[in-house]
């Protein structure tokens, strides 16, 4: 790891640190290794920049840091890494779990001086705030034939997501799916109900199943602290036709979001929501499911190997599309590319870093992984190579030709409350007014984009040909006006 820093890009991560801790709370990281190199020995911190020490076999060998917030894959990872660590005869790898707060410490961890070598994959505002601020660097210049033909690299190049004009930060290796309902068949099966089709079928059922249930399992679940509406609320929204970013017209608009507003507050009104679901995060939320104290729970594709890996279910579940407003599918529902590595701006090994990421997209690495059903392929090459009978689970949330990846909506930093805080809040019995929770939004949230554009620090996309059934076709135009 580098010790030295550029003042300018830190003082700019230092505020997103600050920015982060207020947003999430500052708690203290759980950290996780991947077994050292045979012979090593380690010890750990829960700290950023946490240090594992090896004995002296591998001392002459360049030690690279990788940090990620994936969990659901460590079994398989700790076995990819400890194969490199024996065989590799000039690299050892120290591959930590960091899971509170992932974009604040690796924000913290370039302003200390203390980044790891190479990170999985961030999205979203963070991805372009990493870019703007040099904490990461474009991969532009390692890519090699062989690792393009794998992952198809120039058939996923997404502005906004992995790309900037015409610089490569990192390459989707795979994809996490759309979110799907996940339901308890066993009490599905019992009740003789079916997954909803609609949106306004759901308090019914949940109300059903709660009634059944008399305090032993209720009618549906929300991870409450980890963003119900990022989990599976916006998706069935988007399957609608609705976003909050107007692509046509160039602005926010939260309005199409009231159906969602109301529906959960009847089910928190009818008292079918799981006690304490407001405040939960997604891992308690999990084990409620998997211990079969809910019925209904929402999420995308990596549940598949969480369900029977990580908390393994003791009920019989199923996967069903998600419903929509009227049951019928008018956009597409965004699948997320992931499985990808960032390298550092400030790695002192960035020869050896990209060895590694070049490592963790090879095919062989790739096989096991979407073979253990750790995510779905991304490219054509290794979705013919992998032997689909050994999916297991994520089968179930392969193929629907309804999700697209969209372009991404302007990054905006509105006054007031984040979109997806508000309008859970406003799900809730004692929130605030739902017509005036989603007026304040589109005030905020336009404002703010009026004012960021003039200032040049973000661009407004337009897309006057958009079809929300396959957003990413249209002509993507970005206006600084």
């Amino acid at each position: 790891m580098r010790k030295t820093k550029r003042l300018a890009a830190m003082s700019m991560a230092c505020m997103m640190a600050a920015s982060a801790l207020t947003a999430c709370g500052a708690k203290s990281a759980e950290q996780t290794t991947a077994a050292p190199a045979s012979g090593g020995k380690e010890t750990t911190t829960a700290a950023a920049g946490g240090e594992t020490k090896k004995d002296s076999a591998s001392s002459d060998k360049v030690k690279i840091t990788i940090w990620t917030d994936n969990r659901h894959d460590l079994e398989y990872m700790n076995k990819v890494v400890d194969e490199f660590n024996k065989t590799n005869d000039h690299i050892v790898l120290d591959y930590v779990v960091q899971t509170e707060n992932y974009e604040n410490l690796l924000s913290m961890a370039a302003n200390s001086g203390q980044s790891p070598d190479i990170f999985s994959q961030i999205n979203g505002d963070d991805f372009r705030n990493f870019v703007d601020n040099g904490i990461i660097q474009p991969l532009n210049d390692y890519l090699t034939d062989e690792f393009k033909k794998v992952n198809e690299v120039d058939q996923h190049l997404y502005e906004g997501c992995n790309v900037v004009g015409d610089k490569i930060y990192w390459v989707p290796c795979g994809k996490r799916s759309g979110s799907r309902m996940i339901y308890n068949k066993d009490v599905f099966d019992k009740l003789g109900l079916k997954p909803p089709t609609k949106v306004s079928e759901l308090p019914e059922i949940a109300k059903k199943i709660t009634e059944a249930g008399k305090g032993d399992y209720y009618g549906i679940i929300f991870p409450g602290a980890s963003g119900p509406f990022e989990r599976w609320l916006e998706h069935s929204a988007e399957m609608s036709g609705v976003t909050l970013y107007n692509y046509k017209e160039g602005k926010f608009d939260f309005t199409g979001f009231k159906p969602y507003l109301e529906t959960v507050r009847q089910m928190f009104q009818d008292q079918s929501v799981f006690p304490g679901s407001a405040s939960m995060k997604i891992d308690p939320v999990r084990v409620q499911f998997a211990e079969g104290h809910a019925a209904i729970h929402g999420n995308a594709s990596q549940e598949a190997t969480v369900l029977t890996e990580q908390f393994p279910a003791k009920i019989q579940w199923g996967v069903a599309q998600l419903p929509t407003l009227d049951g019928q599918i008018k956009g597409a529902e965004t699948c997320s590319p992931n499985t990808g590595w960032m390298m550092s701006a400030f790695t002192e090994h960035p020869k050896e870093s990209w060895e590694v990421i070049e490592y963790f997209g090879s095919e062989k690495v790739l096989k096991g992984y979407l073979e253990g059903g750790y995510s779905l392929p991304i490219s054509n090459y290794m979705d013919s190579k992998i032997d689909k009978s050994k999916t297991g689970r994520m089968a179930d949330f392969a193929g629907a030709d309804y999700e697209a990846v969209y372009p991404v909506a302007p990054s905006v930093t509105p006054d007031g409350e984040n979109y997806r805080d508000a309008l859970w809040n406003a799900c809730l019995p004692e929130g605030p007014s739902i017509d005036e929770t989603i007026a304040k939004l589109n005030q905020t949230y336009n404002d703010a984009l009026e004012k960021e554009v003039k200032m040049g620090k973000t661009k407004r996309v337009v897309i006057k040909d958009y079809d929300p059934l396959h957003p990413g076709a249209g002509t993507v135009e970005y206006l600084d006006k």
